[in-house]
């Protein structure tokens, strides 16, 4: 069985790969102050595979109105990379809206998107310039649900100790290489705060390249799921000039791993067609 881990960028990673990380305490030392030996030791751990499981996603807008959407999810680990697919179940007016995402490792090739609005029934590949947009309108970018590599990001150590919520954490910055890069996710830079004990970020902190925004995500509600370490809530804002313009809270209602019922035949076209 594959069981390959997914990239510290994706945020279904942060969800349910990411933030659900058995590693030993071993795997790198808490005085490290290497940020790539950092980097390697999150980047290499084990995320659990064929996943599956409903999510809650609340968004709230600076006037206080709140939209809410139910979202089937599933995930599996292949030779190459990493499949995802998000398919809405509720509110009845985006039912079956679904988004397919197809993460490759390292140099292999470029990562691919498909969205399917049942509205047009029709399937759409989502280039390379558009994943810095927002996923359903949320806070969320399709950049952000995707695998980036960290090979295209210069790290560097920003703090060696620093605490939050009494969790013993690295700060570090990653600054993408190229501009290309920085287009395609839509931040000039990010901090990301690294928790030594479990090896999965706590929370981040993301500058936006357009509107001069910051974007802030909070990982909480730590569980085990099925013996793997799960952020169980998301909760992403974003700020400008010091006042909150959104949030978006996803919630997990549950999630499960090691299933035998996800399949490859889950993570194609013609079944982002069929929804629900």
């Amino acid at each position: 069985m594959i069981r390959k881990s997914t990239s510290l960028f994706r945020v279904w990673g942060l969800f349910a790969s990411i933030a659900v990380i058995p590693v030993t305490a071993s795997a790198i030392s808490p005085d490290s102050s290497d940020p790539n030996e950092i980097i390697q030791a999150v980047d290499a751990r084990d995320g659990g595979d064929r996943s599956k499981g409903r999510i809650v996603m609340t968004i709230r807008d600076d006037d206080g109105r709140t939209i809410e959407r139910t979202l089937q999810t599933r995930a599996m680990s292949f030779e190459s990379g990493t499949k995802t697919l998000f398919i809405i179940e509720a509110p009845e007016d985006v039912r079956d809206t679904g988004l397919l995402s197809i993460d490759y490792d390292k140099g292999a090739k470029a990562d691919d998107q498909w969205l399917y609005l049942p509205s047009l029934r029709r399937v759409t590949r989502i280039a390379s310039s558009g994943k810095s947009g927002a996923f359903l309108g949320s806070d969320l970018t399709y950049a952000d649900l995707t695998k980036s590599d960290t090979e295209d990001f210069n790290f560097t150590l920003v703090e060696q100790a620093v605490d939050v919520d009494g969790e013993a954490c690295w700060l570090l910055e990653a600054v993408p290489k190229v501009e290309r890069v920085a287009q395609e996710t839509g931040y000039v830079k990010t901090h990301y705060w690294i928790s030594k004990e479990k090896l999965i970020p706590v929370q981040a902190k993301h500058w936006v390249a357009e509107g001069r925004k910051l974007k802030y995500m909070k990982f909480a509600e730590m569980t085990e799921v099925d013996g793997i370490w799960t952020a169980k809530r998301i909760a992403v804002r974003v700020v400008r000039g010091g006042e909150v313009e959104s949030e978006t809270v996803m919630q997990t209602d549950w999630i499960h791993y090691d299933q035998e019922d996800v399949v490859p035949a889950d993570f194609t076209e013609r079944r982002l067609e069929r929804g629900i």
